[in-house]
């Protein structure tokens, strides 16, 4: 059996608040990706999912937990080590208009990584650098210009070339493509699934638009107040929701058909501060479906199917359906 390229362990995030509290942004997250697999996550904002992200790629420490990269524990891996990883695993941010520097043409911005994690000089560099800005369909004509002469697009294509330079194994990207219009949000959707197959990299897509985790994952995580409620392949998952949240997620996406009939799940209750979380389910408080014995303990995971689990107390006796 293949070993997974990243494993999330027991994952806890706290961050302390200026008056002495403390918000609970992930509780107990356990998750793996195998080599070329695309994992997509996903959950209302304050859900967590950027937090694990940047935990993944070891730009924010855990408070409990353990991060696996290619089979080594990374979670207190000094820098000096973490920078020699880097090459191996890399992230893709939100907004490339901040992740890249006015200051350097995109050849200048290309260059980093092999500047920074190989010996290689002169026209070696240069074709490298071809090469990457190549893999992405940017244009040679872009590689002298400044980021501020490109298009929104254009500079997602340099990051993602800036992050797959290396070959790394693992890619994090953190909502790439929600600062881009639809038709240019297409073509980046289009060009991750040909690098997958180009290097064969492992992704774990950070994302709030279900509509684009279905076109580009195999498989989905849904979390829940920094807790993971259900996780499945990408088809099973949105043929057959089984948590509650998740049904409710998904009869809230806008399908393409507007002639389509809409069957909301409209949910009332307020979301549980992440200041003071409840015993229970943190769902409990806004599920039509909940039980008395849903708000004593954090329930357990259930298999559903093979490879498919919903944290729900439901499950077993298959009465999570959600009423119309």
């Amino acid at each position: 059996m293949t070993a997974p390229v990243l494993e999330l362990r027991n994952l806890v995030k706290r961050f302390a608040t200026p008056d002495g509290r403390t918000v609970h942004a992930v509780n107990d997250v356990s998750l793996s990706i195998n080599p070329g697999e695309i994992v997509g996550l996903v959950g209302e904002s304050g859900s967590g999912k950027s937090t694990i992200g940047l935990m993944a790629a070891r730009l924010l420490e855990a408070s409990e937990g353990s991060v696996l990269f290619d089979g080594a524990d990374i979670t207190h891996v000094p820098e000096k080590r973490l920078r020699e990883m880097r090459a191996r695993l890399q992230i893709v941010f939100q907004d490339p208009w901040s992740a890249l520097n006015p200051r350097m043409t995109i050849r200048r911005s290309l260059q980093e990584p092999f500047l920074l994690h190989t010996g290689l000089q002169g026209d070696a560099r240069r074709r490298a650098v071809e090469q990457a800005a190549d893999l992405v369909h940017l244009p040679g004509a872009s590689l002298d210009r400044y980021p501020h002469e490109l298009s929104g697009g254009q500079l997602q294509r340099v990051c993602i070339a800036r992050a797959i330079a290396l070959r790394p194994k693992l890619i994090v990207l953190d909502e790439p493509t929600s600062s881009l219009d639809l038709s240019v949000r297409a073509g980046i959707l289009k060009l991750l699934e040909e690098l997958r197959r180009e290097i064969g990299a492992a992704m774990l897509f950070v994302s709030h638009d279900l509509e684009t985790l279905e076109l580009v994952t195999d498989r989905v995580i849904v979390l829940y107040l920094g807790r993971i409620v259900e996780q499945a392949p990408t088809r099973a998952l949105f043929a057959s929701p089984t948590h509650p949240y998740t049904q409710a997620l998904l009869s809230a996406a806008l399908p393409p058909d507007p002639d389509v009939r809409l069957a909301r799940h409209m949910l009332t209750g307020e979301v549980p501060s992440p200041l003071s979380l409840p015993p229970g389910c943190f769902f409990a408080g806004r599920c039509p479906v909940a039980m008395p014995a849903c708000r004593d303990a954090p329930p357990m995971e259930y298999e559903r199917a093979p490879g498919h689990w919903a944290r729900c107390l439901r499950v077993p006796d298959g009465s999570f359906t959600l009423p119309a």
